[in-house]
């Protein structure tokens, strides 16, 4: 529980160790999850450092394909100057679930 609960908050942690600044990263919640949005600079932290990979070897089902769907993401919207990766995370920490798009 405690590494789905890392997943669904890591737009807290692209505030406090990417580029951009604290109200870069959009937190929006939803019935029964929440919406990130990126800004263009925190997109480009994600690539930069590949941080899919930190989020990616935590010990949750959902963290190995939700890291790499972010890398994959970033890296696709990275390409664009205004490129952002948006995501949305729902369920039960231990089922969770969500989308993930590159935006340009």
């Amino acid at each position: 529980m405690v590494a789905g609960a890392l997943i669904a908050g890591a737009a807290s942690v692209f505030a406090v160790l990417g580029a951009g600044s604290a109200s870069a990263v959009a937190v929006t919640p939803l019935p029964g999850g929440v919406q990130v949005d990126l800004s263009p600079a925190d997109t480009q932290w994600v690539h930069q450092t590949h941080f899919g990979r930190t989020i990616a070897g935590l010990p949750h089902p959902s963290a190995a394909s939700f890291g790499e769907a972010l890398d994959g993401a970033a890296a696709v919207s990275s390409a664009y100057p205004t490129g952002r990766v948006t995501f949305t995370v729902f369920g039960p920490f231990n089922e969770l679930n969500g989308t993930m798009l590159a935006l340009q």
